[in-house]
């Protein structure tokens, strides 16, 4: 995996924290356009970071699209 990549997404979803602290979500779109990435390439990098505990993300074991929640973990990346 690409720790740049996972330092982008970090680095979208602590903007996203820091613009709406109630509801800090970011799109799946937003990022995929962002780094370039397909949705079996992005749900690699979610799976992992949610496994690291620096995302929340409720829904099935396999991402498909669904806004993204950061844990206060996550700004610590």
């Amino acid at each position: 995996m690409d720790e740049n990549k996972k330092k982008k997404i970090l680095k979208m979803l602590s903007n996203a924290k820091k613009e709406n602290p109630e509801n800090p979500v970011v799109s799946s779109k937003d990022l995929e356009e962002s780094l370039n990435m397909e949705d079996d390439e992005l749900d690699s990098y979610i799976r992992d970071l949610k496994w690291r505990g620096y995302i929340e993300y409720d829904g099935p074991e396999t991402y498909d699209g669904q806004d993204i929640k950061i844990t206060p973990k996550g700004e610590k990346y």
